[in-house]
């Protein structure tokens, strides 16, 4: 009896503890993206071999160099992203690797204006513009020299009218930084926690940053890559309570689920 009831109190804790959290998962095994959108670049991601393969053919394109793919309906302040990462190919250049991105948004002020250009490819990314990146690449550590390592960004796009004419103003400032020499051809194992204002970040369980910022406080997640890069990203997993968000399955514990934990 003594038994059953810790069995109980555990099951109703995890109950309790779960109620508003959400959880989405792929492992990209159906073959398809349902519950993703591309927002730029469709036409260099598939699915190969059960994983996300994403690619650009022209790392000079500017931002048509990228593709960008979201997950849908997902808009929170708190996140906890898994995604497994291999690079095939990657281009020298500064943090120009895989992105993952949290938090993305625009002002509402702007989406009117961005979104009656919806048929240009390169203006839609901007409803994503103002975002925190996470990023495998190189960084200029001075001196010219450049090395690999796992990088914090954050994204910046002002939109301006000047009589008829509008300016679009994007810039990237990185926030931390931490040199690690990864392989090409090599799965990374990436996880970030955004909390509040403070963010961890890891590779394979190791540490990698863990920094404070308050710029951005709710949006949006995608996964990009491009400017020349091969990226494949596979077992994706986001934990987050929603702000708002389209009809997911709710988080559940079952017993089996329970039991186990308690053995």
């Amino acid at each position: 009896m003594k038994y059953m009831m810790v069995i109980f109190i555990f099951a109703l804790l995890v109950l309790i503890s779960s109620v508003g959290a959400e959880i989405f998962r792929d492992d990209f095994n159906n073959g398809d993206l349902k519950g993703w959108t591309f927002i730029q670049g469709a036409e260099h991601g598939r699915i190969q071999d059960s994983a996300l393969v994403l690619s650009s053919p022209n790392p000079k394109a500017g931002f048509g160099a990228e593709a960008v793919i979201a997950v849908d309906g997902i808009i929170a302040n708190d996140y906890e992203v898994s995604v497994s990462v291999k690079i095939s190919r990657l281009v020298e250049g500064i943090l120009r690797g895989p992105h993952v991105g949290l938090r993305a948004h625009i002002p509402p002020r702007l989406e009117p204006f961005i979104k009656s250009f919806q048929g240009n490819k390169t203006l839609r990314t901007l409803l994503y513009g103002r975002s925190y990146k996470f990023i495998l690449g190189h960084q200029d550590i001075g001196g010219g020299v450049t090395k690999r390592g796992f990088g914090a960004t954050i994204q910046h796009v002002e939109v301006s009218k000047k009589g008829d004419r509008w300016n679009i103003n994007s810039e990237g400032r990185s926030r931390a930084f931490r040199l690690f020499d990864f392989r090409l051809h090599k799965w990374y194992r990436v996880r970030v926690i955004a909390e509040g204002n403070r963010f961890q970040c890891f590779i394979d369980d190791t540490e990698m940053l863990n920094f404070f910022d308050g710029t951005y406080t709710a949006g949006r997640i995608y996964l990009s890559s491009g400017w020349g890069n091969r990226v494949h990203f596979d077992d994706f997993e986001v934990q987050y309570e929603a702000l708002a968000v389209q009809p997911r399955k709710k988080l559940t514990t079952t017993w089996g689920e329970i039991k186990a934990a308690v053995h």
